[in-house]
């Protein structure tokens, strides 16, 4: 079964998905019942980190239930269904499912994730990230040129009810003004998107949360097996073996390897992703 994030998979691999999520509902409905006790998982980071990838594994597990970015978590009053509902309907409407295992992926919500875990108790999180060249790159690929310069305006622009802007550190703020232009490349941009969403995960404090781990993509692609077992373990949840491994794929690693930024961009970023490397983390680091 193909990442169901990834556009123009074929007629015939659509349906057998459908199929296998309503055997996996109707399995959930008959074993067991709302209101038990869950495992929430939340998978933050920064957008093209490998997020999906991770979310489409735990959608292969029979006793989990997945929400992506744009589902019934969503508020309905955000133009773009991207922010969540208030937290007490989230909690609600996540209880209400049957599933043992619920794992959200509130990428626009990264900056809230302490508020997340203190509102759901005995929640966890995992905070993916990936070298900033493979995520620029990427990010141009997917989202086109303009879309890295008006994340970059967005979190810029102190608007306090931005996804983008909320809860950046100002030192890190000003560090992106200071080195963006209107005129440099989209993945300079984007790379700079990258170095903002990234750094809080130590300006908010989550380096020192013991509810929140760190998993890099390349790990992650490179030994499935160890690290998923590392974050079933994390959960306190059985790993349900390694069937659910079927579509890991490793070929977009290292893509940007080649791609040359901005001498001071990629010296800010270059700065972050060292420091994130030498943090303890699923499948390696202490």
């Amino acid at each position: 079964m193909k990442l169901a994030s990834l556009d123009r998979i074929g007629f015939v691999e659509k349906n057998v998905f459908r199929w296998f999520r309503l055997r996996k509902r109707v399995r959930q409905w008959v074993l067991y019942r709302p209101g038990r006790e869950k495992t929430i998982l939340f998978i933050a980071g920064c957008q093209r980190s490998g997020t999906s990838m991770m979310s489409h594994l735990f959608r292969l597990d029979w006793d989990c239930v997945t929400f992506d970015e744009l589902s019934p978590l969503s508020s309905i009053s955000d133009s773009m269904r991207m922010r969540w509902r208030p937290l007490p309907e989230v909690r609600d409407r996540v209880m209400r499912e049957r599933a043992p295992l619920v794992v959200t992926k509130p990428l626009v919500e990264s900056q809230n994730l302490d508020r997340l875990l203190d509102g759901i108790p005995g929640s966890r999180a995992v905070w993916i990230f990936r070298p900033f060249r493979d995520v620029a790159r990427s990010n141009v690929a997917y989202f086109g040129p303009e879309n890295s310069h008006e994340d970059v305006r967005g979190l810029l622009s102190g608007e306090t009810d931005d996804w983008r802007a909320q809860g950046l550190d100002p030192s890190d703020q000003a560090a992106v003004a200071r080195l963006y232009r209107a005129t440099m490349a989209p993945e300079d941009a984007a790379a700079l998107f990258w170095f903002a969403r990234n750094s809080l995960y130590f300006s908010r404090g989550f380096d020192r949360d013991d509810r929140i781990r760190l998993c890099l993509y390349d790990d992650l692609v490179a030994d499935p097996s160890r690290v998923m077992r590392q974050v079933y373990g994390f959960l306190g949840r059985a790993y349900p073996g390694d069937r659910i491994l079927g579509d890991v794929f490793g070929d977009s690693k290292g893509r940007g390897r080649t791609l040359e930024l901005d001498p001071a961009v990629d010296e800010l970023c270059r700065g972050l992703l060292d420091r994130m490397m030498a943090c303890s983390r699923f499948g390696g680091g202490r």
